[in-house]
Formats: C-alpha cells, sequence, structure tokens
C-alpha cells in the first residue's frame, strides 16, 4: 500500500498529529475571526485613529507570513511594511505598530515592541502569552490566541487575528463577507485532499509524489502572490525537512531565468507555477515563454491555479494545498512534520 494511503504508518511519523492542525484551517478562521478574544485597555478610546499614516507590522517565521500577506492584501489603502528584525527602521509617533508573536517570546519581536513603545501609542499585538502579554496586556489593544501549535500552523488563527486588529484600528473595513466565502472554498476542498482520498483522486498527494526526488522552486506569477510562493517554500522548509526556493514574475524574467541554461539538472528541480486564470497580459506573456523554455529543455514543472474574486480569498485558497502537499511530503520522506531540530539547535546555541 501508498504510505500516502496508509493512515497507521503516517501515525507512526505524524506523532505531534500535524494532519489535523492543517487541515482544520477553515475551523481556525471561523474561531479567529467570529470569536476573536480581543484585549482593549480603557486608554484605546482616547486614540485618534486618523492620525494613523502607515503601518508596520513585526514578526518571525511563521508568525510573520500574516504580515506579509496584509501589506500585498491591504497595501493599496495605507503604507505597509513588514519587519523580521531587531529593529523597526523607521518609526514615529503616526505609525501603528502590530506585533506578531505566536510565542510571545520571539527575541527579534519583542525588541521590536519595547521600541516601538518608546515611539507611538498606536501598538497592537497578537499572541498567546510570553513577554509580549506581559507588555501589551492593560496598555495596548491585542488578541489573545489559541496556545499549543506551531506558529507554521496557526496561520488562521494569526492572519485573521490580524485582519480584526487592523478591523479595529479601521484600517480596513469588515470583512465578513469575504471571510464567510473563504471557510466555505476551504471547507469545500477538505474532502478532496484528506488523507481519507486516495493518491490516484488527491491532487496534494499526487504533487507530492512528483515534488518527491527534486527541489522545488516555486513562482508566483505576479508579486501580489510573492507571499503565497513563500509560504509554500517555508512549509516545505519546516513540514517536510525539505529544500525549497521561491521567486516572482516577473523579476524573475531579469535574473534567475538564466539560470535554466544550465545543461544536466533536468531531474534535479522542479518549477512550480502559482497563478491566476486571469493574469494580466504582461504576466500571462511572460509565463508562457517561461513554460516554452521549460519544455524546449525537458523540465517537468507543476502549475496551480488560485480562487476567488479578492486577492485575499485567492491567496488562501493555494495555502491549503500548499500546506497539505508539504505534510505528505514529510510523510514520503518519513520525517516528523512537526519537528523542528535545527531550529531548536540554532536557538539553544545562540541563547
Amino acid at each position: 500500500m501508498n504510505i500516502l494511503d496508509d493512515l497507521e504508518k503516517q501515525k507512526l511519523l505524524d506523532t505531534e498529529d500535524m494532519y489535523h492542525k492543517i487541515i482544520h484551517l477553515p475551523e481556525q478562521i471561523l474561531n479567529s475571526y467570529f470569536e476573536p478574544n480581543i484585549h482593549k485597555p480603557g486608554s484605546f478610546e482616547q486614540l485618534n485613529l486618523k492620525e494613523i499614516r502607515r503601518v508596520i507590522i513585526c514578526g518571525m517565521g511563521g508568525s510573520a507570513i500574516s504580515g506579509d500577506i496584509a501589506r500585498a492584501t491591504f497595501g493599496t489603502k495605507i503604507p505597509f511594511e513588514v519587519v523580521k528584525n531587531y529593529q523597526i527602521p523607521f518609526l514615529d509617533e503616526n505609525t501603528l505598530v502590530i506585533i506578531c508573536s505566536y510565542s510571545g517570546n520571539t527575541e527579534e519581536t519583542v525588541s521590536c515592541l519595547k521600541q516601538a513603545c518608546s515611539k507611538t501609542l498606536f501598538i497592537g499585538a497578537i499572541t498567546s502569552g510570553g513577554e509580549v502579554k506581559e507588555i501589551v496586556d492593560k496598555n495596548y489593544c491585542w488578541v489573545e490566541l489559541h496556545p499549543g501549535l506551531p506558529p507554521r500552523s496557526a496561520i488562521g488563527y494569526l492572519f485573521f487575528s490580524l485582519m480584526r486588529i487592523l478591523e479595529t484600528f479601521e484600517i480596513i473595513s469588515n470583512h465578513n463577507e469575504k471571510v464567510n466565502f473563504i471557510i466555505s472554498n476551504l471547507m469545500k476542498k477538505a474532502g478532496a485532499i484528506t488523507h481519507r482520498t486516495p493518491s490516484e483522486k488527491n491532487l496534494a498527494k499526487s504533487s507530492a509524489e512528483k515534488i518527491k526526488g527534486k527541489i522545488p522552486i516555486i513562482y508566483s506569477s505576479n508579486p501580489q502572490l510573492a507571499p503565497l510562493a513563500y509560504r509554500w517554500k517555508c512549509q516545505f522548509n519546516e513540514n517536510s525537512k525539505y529544500p525549497a526556493f521561491f521567486h516572482t514574475f516577473p523579476e524573475m524574467n531579469h535574473n534567475e531565468i538564466e539560470g535554466w541554461e544550465v545543461k544536466g539538472f533536468e531531474n534535479l528541480f522542479i518549477p512550480i507555477i502559482l497563478k491566476k486564470l486571469d493574469d494580466e497580459k504582461n504576466y500571462q506573456k511572460r509565463i508562457n515563454a517561461f513554460k516554452k523554455i521549460l519544455k524546449r529543455n525537458n523540465i517537468e514543472y507543476l502549475e496551480f491555479f488560485v480562487e476567488g474574486k479578492s486577492l485575499i480569498e485567492e491567496i488562501f485558497s493555494l495555502i491549503y494545498l500548499g500546506d497539505m502537499i508539504s505534510y505528505y511530503l514529510a510523510i514520503l520522506q518519513k520525517v516528523n512534520p512537526t519537528s523542528i531540530e535545527f531550529i531548536n539547535f540554532l536557538k539553544e546555541e545562540i541563547s
């Protein structure tokens, strides 16, 4: 029996049950957006939210991807910046700083929070506890998350809690209708990628089988989808313990495309293209030209299409699939999708 269809063998590898953390994404979204645990201090009502001129989201790793998606989704309304470092490069009293740290103890993010507290009154946070909670509780607006998950498997809690913070600070309008659509769409997709659906009928399983043995290079068809490509890359890294890289059109046409001239690597890499069915002509013609190069050099590639009427819907339509592909690739690699031995080693070395 194919190991991807053998639930007993999967359980032996997936000892912390990463599978159910991923497959329950619709439930995460429902809970975090419609039933958020928002804490607001009494002083919040005294803030003049119209003074906010820009938004900075601080986070690392699985907590930071929410900021990347928010910048792509809402960055046309107000300047957005995502800081993945110890310091915020520029900060003034008209900046809203949102801290995203699932554990609440990420040292880079805590450093940014302390800097923000000395510069602006507009501070929000998303965390399950730790030092971040100690600093913001009763002082700033924050959303309390369910504890106990690897941050990368809490994307539903993190991003949609971030949306509620942005709504609370009146940066974006209410998104009830779009969020309901996302939940409904993901629930429809769940049955097709569940571990009980056999490999021959399961896009996530069959894609993992095609990727195994090759290094995936994920391309977004346009910069707006770049956070999606980056998410896929990170999930292959952390869940599958697998090297992966990403880039975006049109920038890759000005550098990385030349790398595909190399001979003898046909079976080493597998390009994965994430795109819209109705991509603008400027992007589509570049993607078509790139695919001709791949075909000419006998390089197999995978192509996936987003679904939805808005960017946020499109991004989450493929986050679900990418997460499940990374899970099944971990099973094919016979590794525990939850363990992060090298990350833990690094933390011990620098502590």
